[in-house]
């Protein structure tokens, strides 16, 4: 399964990639819980930017690319890729990504990239396990809510049918 391992760079976080995703594939669904996990990551720690070092993998999991990608849309931070190669590279252009941001080929180049846009390379630091990779989150069924899916037995409550009515002994 595909990893995201913290590193810091001129005091800017950046995410290596770690460990290939063995399933490779647009419905990968370990990968799209990693990139909830990233969401909830960049939130958590409130992140204005995102450079994801992807250390010259020849392949990375559609599935992953495509999240983040939908990601960077909502987010509207900048998302900063380095070393991408041609596949993963194409599927990041069928976005349009290259309009708005070039390809960097080390970590530290889309770091310098920064200081020019005056993007904030501060983030909430602590919690950051650096070289430990950042926590995976699953996705929540639809239809049910965060109430609804943390309750368990031990919430069930009997409800008296006259609770209230004043006739109790």
């Amino acid at each position: 399964m595909l990893e995201l391992i913290p590193e810091k760079i001129n005091e800017a976080v950046i995410l290596n990639l770690g460990k290939s995703c063995p399933h490779n594939a647009t419905d990968c669904s370990a990968c799209q819980d990693l990139a909830v996990g990233l969401h909830n990551w960049l939130v958590a720690h409130e992140f204005r930017y995102l450079i994801l070092d992807f250390q010259d993998e020849k392949e990375v999991c559609p599935g992953f690319l495509e999240e983040v990608l939908q990601l960077w849309k909502r987010m509207r931070v900048p998302f900063l890729f380095s070393g991408a190669m041609e596949r993963p590279r194409k599927i990041i252009e069928s976005y349009n990504y290259h309009l708005r941001y070039p390809f960097y080929i080390t970590p530290e180049e889309a770091v310098r990239s920064l200081a020019p846009a005056n993007v904030n390379v501060a983030a909430k630091m602590e919690g950051i396990q650096f070289g430990v990779p950042i926590p995976m989150s699953r996705l929540r069924p639809a239809g049910r809510s965060d109430v609804e899916a943390d309750a368990g037995p031990a919430d069930d409550v009997d409800v008296d049918a006259d609770a209230g009515d004043g006739d109790d002994e």
